[in-house]
């Protein structure tokens, strides 16, 4: 029997990071840091945040059966993208990751957005937690990571300059489930998003990305 195939695109080069504005004034202060919108992989940092924030995954190879491996030579460089084949019964190596560089010492949350219209069961990594009471900026569902904000040991002085030794976080997010053995006539788009987000007070995760301009 002939099998149909069709295309799923994993597509993780639209990832964003935000920088988000701090309406914090206490005693007639105005706030300590700056207000930035950057999108990841496509522009410089200003550091206020974090060096660099990345949404990566593994690059692949296809085989000649039309399956996938991942490409471990030592030139492979991680891709912001990759469209697959739905071959029924093969395993899909897609495994993204957020790369963070010199986080700085200001607290933020870290978030994942994921719309999936594909024929295809991600299995996320335990410490994404979704977070039922936001809509996603893009309408997907939006989880944290660990539902804590993340706080690195690099001060934003510290992260503009070459000196430091450079602190890098790798994060995991999700794999795809292997796929069913009966051929699907579903095409789809797995779209992925990655989000930083200032800690403002106490602000809970949800109260931290729901304040957060729309992208």
């Amino acid at each position: 029997m002939k099998l149909n195939k069709k295309s799923l695109s994993l597509i993780l080069g639209v990832s964003l990071i935000i920088l988000l504005a701090v309406a914090l004034i206490i005693s007639g202060n105005t706030a300590k840091y700056r207000t930035e919108l950057v999108m990841a992989n496509e522009v410089e940092y200003t550091n206020t945040l974090a060096e660099s924030f990345m949404l990566l995954d593994k690059p692949v190879t296809v085989q000649e059966d039309g399956s996938y491996v991942l490409d471990e030579t030592a030139d492979a460089e991680p891709t912001s993208g990759f469209s697959y084949k739905l071959i029924p019964g093969i395993s899909i190596p897609a495994a993204p990751y957020v790369e963070i560089k010199n986080k700085t010492v200001i607290p933020a949350y870290l978030y994942l957005e994921v719309d999936n219209s594909g024929a295809v069961e991600l299995n996320f990594d335990g410490s994404w937690n979704a977070l039922e009471s936001v809509q996603g900026k893009k309408g997907g569902t939006v989880y944290c990571y660990k539902n804590e904000a993340l706080a690195g040991s690099v001060s934003v002085t510290q992260a503009e300059s070459d000196e430091p030794e450079d602190e890098i976080l790798t994060i995991p997010t999700f794999t795809v489930s292997a796929l069913d053995k009966v051929p699907t006539t579903t095409e789809g788009a797995v779209s992925v998003y990655a989000y930083m987000i200032q800690k403002v007070d106490e602000q809970t995760p949800a109260e931290a990305y729901n304040s957060a301009p729309a992208v």
